[in-house]
């Protein structure tokens, strides 16, 4: 059950500050995520703000908290499988919020058809994302040695996580 001050919406072009800056939050941190922090407001919102696949954030108590995105893991003869990609504000970390986003991309995928949903860069450190995820009957299906380069760590492992929708 959703804790009740979370609400999951659709993103309109007016959360883009907000997401913005929770993006350049996020990006700073250089340790989950493999976009680089210098990428351009144009370029995220070509990516977070993106008519062609479903953007959705998360209210905390009113404020914008997390946000997710749910495309085609691969075009043509892929795109029944959906891929995810989210992020929480670290101010709201610890709420709940990944695991309500995580449900609500779970249902918004089945509702557009799509077969499964795969993950393909999970970082292995990112203890908070594999509790939720696996907590929301995703699997480990393949871990990639030193896919992802942390700044203090070094190579580290990223997992890829499935979940079937059918």
């Amino acid at each position: 059950m959703e804790p009740a001050s979370i609400v999951v919406r659709p993103a309109s072009k007016s959360d883009l500050d907000t997401v913005w800056q929770m993006w350049k939050e996020v990006m700073d941190q250089k340790i989950y995520f493999p976009y680089d922090a210098s990428y351009s407001r144009a370029q995220i919102e070509a990516v977070w703000i993106n008519l062609d696949n479903p953007v959705y954030v998360a209210e905390l108590d009113g404020r914008i908290a997390g946000a997710y995105i749910l495309r085609p893991n691969q075009p043509a003869y892929g795109s029944h499988i959906a891929n995810g990609a989210y992020m929480v504000s670290g101010s709201a970390r610890g709420n709940g919020i990944g695991s309500v986003l995580c449900n609500h991309s779970i249902q918004t995928a089945k509702q557009l058809g799509y077969r499964g949903m795969q993950f393909n860069l999970v970082v292995s450190t990112n203890a908070a994302a594999i509790r939720v995820w696996k907590a929301h009957g995703f699997e480990i299906i393949g871990t990639v040695p030193g896919g992802f380069f942390q700044e203090d760590l070094g190579y580290v492992d990223a997992h890829i996580f499935f979940r079937s929708l059918v």
